[in-house]
C-alpha cells in the first residue's frame, strides 16, 4: 500500500504541472461541438478515434512534439484496460479509471515528436452510443502544456 501512494503522488504532480495558467490561450468549438482546438501553438496535436469494436476502442494520435505524459475521458464508457499502440512502445505506464486514462513515464521517456499512429487501446464497455474525447492534457518533457486539437465524436 505505501508503495501506491509515491505513484499517486507523481501523478498528481505531474497533472498539476500541465495546467497551464497563461491568459493568452484560447477555447475555440467547431463542428457542432465535436472538434476542440485550445492554446495557440501553430501545429496541434491531433487526437482521435481510430477503429472501433464491441469491447475496444483506437486512440490516434498525431505530434509535432515529444509528449511526455497525456491524461483524456471518453464520454459513454467504462473503461477496463489500455494496452499497446505509442504509448506501451515508450514505456508508458497507461492507467484506465471509469472513463479516464492516464498515461506516463516514470522513468523519462517520451513519444517522440513526428509520431503519427495508435496512441493505446482502450477495453470498454458503453453506456451509450456516442463517444466523445474530452478533458484533454497533454505534456512536454518540461511539463508544460500542448496545444491540441481533438476528432469527432462518434457513434457505435
Amino acid at each position: 500500500m505505501i508503495q501506491i501512494i509515491p505513484r499517486y503522488v507523481i501523478i498528481i504532480i505531474f497533472l498539476f504541472s500541465c495546467l497551464d495558467d497563461t491568459d493568452d490561450d484560447t477555447f475555440t468549438t467547431t463542428g457542432g461541438d465535436t472538434s476542440t482546438t485550445t492554446g495557440g501553438d501553430a501545429f496541434p496535436v491531433n487526437i482521435l478515434f481510430g477503429s472501433v469494436s464491441d469491447t475496444l476502442i483506437e486512440i490516434l494520435i498525431n505530434t509535432p512534439y515529444d509528449i511526455a505524459g497525456f491524461q483524456f475521458d471518453i464520454s459513454n464508457v467504462i473503461l477496463s484496460d489500455a494496452s499497446g499502440g505509442l504509448a506501451e512502445e515508450a514505456g508508458f505506464n497507461v492507467s484506465t479509471g471509469e472513463s479516464t486514462v492516464l498515461g506516463v513515464s516514470f522513468v523519462g521517456n517520451v513519444i517522440p515528436a513526428g509520431s503519427n499512429s495508435v496512441l493505446t487501446n482502450l477495453s470498454y464497455t458503453a453506456t451509450a452510443s456516442e463517444f466523445c474525447i474530452d478533458g484533454v492534457v497533454l505534456s512536454n518533457p518540461d511539463a508544460n502544456a500542448i496545444n491540441y486539437e481533438l476528432g469527432d465524436c462518434i457513434e457505435y
